[in-house]
């Protein structure tokens, strides 16, 4: 049952130092938290691999990625969990709500890493969807 704990307690770590590396723009410290061959889904696009990663940081937004508890499913050297997270875009501070889902691996000499993610949006009525919702114009 330790066992089980530790890589519970490993596996949400992971999670926070993704938010907090991300926060403090720390790509390359982002970068190896993910298994060489990691692949990523958000926005309709995929990104593979590290190098995959850092081209789709490059583009991206700064802000706070403020992730809340982890769902976590251990199978033996893989991990399946899902988190909820909201994300405030620095220079805008607008907002937006989604959730991450991923599949994870017990790397040898790693620990737990990355190995599949994708991010979700919630629009305005619940929904999940590939991309977020778009905003309103303003009523005049």
């Amino acid at each position: 049952m330790a066992e089980v704990t530790d890589d519970r307690i490993e596996i949400a770590n992971l999670l926070a130092r993704y938010c907090l590396t991300l926060d403090h723009h720390d790509i390359d410290g982002w970068v190896l938290l993910f298994t060489p061959d990691a692949r990523y889904a958000v926005y309709g696009r995929t990104f593979d691999g590290h190098e995959g990663l850092r081209k789709m940081m490059a583009a991206a937004p700064r802000g706070l990625h403020l992730g809340g508890p982890p769902e976590i499913e251990l199978h033996g050297d893989r991990a399946v969990t899902r988190q909820n997270l909201l994300f405030v875009q620095a220079d805008t501070q607008e907002f937006r709500l989604s959730v991450y889902s991923d599949e994870l691996v017990r790397t040898a000499s790693d620990g737990w890493r990355i190995a599949t993610r994708s991010c979700q949006f919630m629009g305005f009525d619940g929904v999940l969807s590939d991309r977020p919702p778009r905003r309103a114009a303003p009523e005049a």
